[in-house]
């Protein structure tokens, strides 16, 4: 039976992954659009999307909503599940606390130091993919009780 406190975590967590892997998507999107611009070539469906400035503060948008997501997941965690540490979860705990430190490092770097484009891209690729492989491996190889 799934607790009240399973219950909320797994609603955070899933909502963390679907802005991020939307997130992802936008970041594709943004290189394609990136891409196309340089080549001087209009892909099929790129060619009808906003200007890039408007798909980059879009994926901003959804990279700020998954840093609060991911605040709420890891605070569930310590808070709701006393057992944190133990064999099975220190690498969800590690992992999703290095997708939220890449995150939150590329929306530093994005106020303080103006990174755009190829490095949004990569660091989103790299948070979304670290969250996906803690959520997915969760699912594979959490023990069943």
């Amino acid at each position: 039976m799934v607790s009240y406190a399973d219950f909320i975590h797994i609603f955070f967590s899933t909502l963390a992954l679907i802005v991020l892997i939307s997130a992802a998507l936008q970041a594709l999107l943004l290189a394609s659009q990136e891409w196309g611009l340089k080549h001087k070539q209009a892909i099929g469906f790129i060619q009808y999307f906003p200007p890039l400035e408007v798909m980059e503060s879009y994926l901003f948008v959804l990279i700020s909503i998954a840093i609060v997501l991911l605040t709420l997941v890891l605070a569930s965690s310590m808070i709701l599940f006393h057992s944190v540490f133990e064999q099975y979860l220190w690498q969800k705990i590690l992992l999703s606390l290095l997708a939220w430190g890449v995150l939150l490092m590329l929306l530093i770097g994005r106020s303080y130091f103006g990174w755009r484009g190829k490095i949004a891209i990569s660091w989103t690729l790299v948070g979304a993919s670290l969250i996906a492989i803690v959520y997915f491996g969760t699912i594979l190889f959490m023990p069943k009780s």
